[in-house]
């Protein structure tokens, strides 16, 4: 199995929810109601982008560029199976924990 993980950003949106961006892979964003909502749809985002890649409908140029984040609560991190374009760490979202934090951080409460 090739495994390859990638990095997202979360951002408190004024109007609620949450906007997603994946640090890796510019192409890929998505947005959500809930931090679980918001990894969801990331996964599928990221692995319908993977399809793409491995049906070569998209130029193998725009592969992502994995590289290191410096550690931070608005990080979360998603694995896929190359091979198979699907997420491989499908538990979920640990935030409950730290969400008190990030909203006082964000100021959205």
């Amino acid at each position: 199995m090739d495994i390859i993980s990638f990095t997202y950003k979360f951002k408190p949106e004024k109007e609620g929810g949450f906007s997603v961006l994946c640090l890796d892979w510019e192409n890929i964003s998505t947005q959500g109601e809930t931090l679980t909502e918001c990894k969801q749809n990331a996964g599928e985002a990221t692995e319908m982008m993977l399809e793409l890649l491995l049906d070569g409908k998209i130029n193998k140029t725009a592969y992502p560029k994995v590289k290191k984040h410096p550690a931070s609560p608005f990080h979360f991190i998603l694995s896929f199976d190359i091979k198979k374009a699907k997420r491989i760490n499908p538990g979920k979202f640990s935030g409950k924990i730290i969400f008190r934090e990030i909203k006082k951080i964000a100021g959205i409460f």
